[in-house]
C-alpha cells in the first residue's frame, strides 16, 4: 500500500502542468509585403513537444517606412492561425513607437514543438518590395506556455499499474 501511494504521488507530481515564459528578441525585424509573400521574415522558435501557448504579450518599438501606418503591421503566429496586431488603432507612420500589451492564445504545438511567426502588412501594402516597418532595438514577444505532461508522469504511471500487478 505505501509503494502504491508513494508510486500516485510521484505521477501526480510529475504530471503537474506548470506555465513557462519564452523571451523571443524581435529587434532588426521587418515587415514587407502581405502574408505569404516570400520577402517576408518568418521566424521558427522552438517551444517545446506538445506545448500550449496560453498566452502572447508584446513589447516593441516600431518604426515604419514610406506611408506606412502602424496598424498595419502584423505579427502571425502557428501558420498565423492567431494575428497580433501591435499598432492596432494607429493610422500614421511612426518613429521608434512603443507598443506594449497582450492577448490570450490557444496555440497547441505538434509534436516537433516548432511555432513559426511571420511578420507583415494587412489591409495596404504601401512600399511594394520595400520595407513597411521593422522593430527597433529592444523590441521582444514573450510567451507563456504549459509544456505537454513529461515522460516522468507516464513512467510514474507505468510503475504504479506494475506495482497493482504484482499483486
Amino acid at each position: 500500500m505505501k509503494k502504491t501511494i508513494a508510486l500516485a504521488a510521484i505521477a501526480a507530481s510529475a504530471g503537474l502542468a506548470h506555465a513557462d515564459t519564452l523571451v523571443i528578441d524581435v529587434s532588426g525585424v521587418e515587415s514587407w509585403e502581405f502574408a505569404g509573400d516570400a520577402l517576408n521574415t518568418i521566424m521558427n522558435v522552438f517551444v517545446g513537444a506538445s506545448a500550449s501557448i496560453t498566452n502572447i504579450a508584446w513589447d516593441v518599438n516600431m518604426t515604419t517606412a514610406g506611408i506606412s501606418w502602424a496598424e498595419e503591421n502584423t505579427m502571425g503566429f502557428f501558420g498565423n492561425s492567431e494575428e497580433v496586431f501591435a499598432g492596432v488603432g494607429v493610422a500614421a507612420a511612426v518613429t521608434n513607437a512603443n507598443f506594449a500589451g497582450s492577448q490570450a492564445s490557444s496555440i497547441v504545438l505538434g509534436v516537433d514543438g516548432m511555432l513559426d511567426i511571420e511578420f507583415y502588412e494587412t489591409e495596404w501594402n504601401d512600399n511594394t518590395g520595400a520595407v513597411d516597418s521593422f522593430y527597433e532595438a529592444g523590441s521582444t514577444i514573450t510567451l507563456t506556455y504549459t509544456p505537454a505532461p513529461s515522460a516522468l508522469a507516464v513512467l510514474g504511471l507505468g510503475g504504479l499499474v506494475a506495482g497493482r500487478r504484482r499483486r
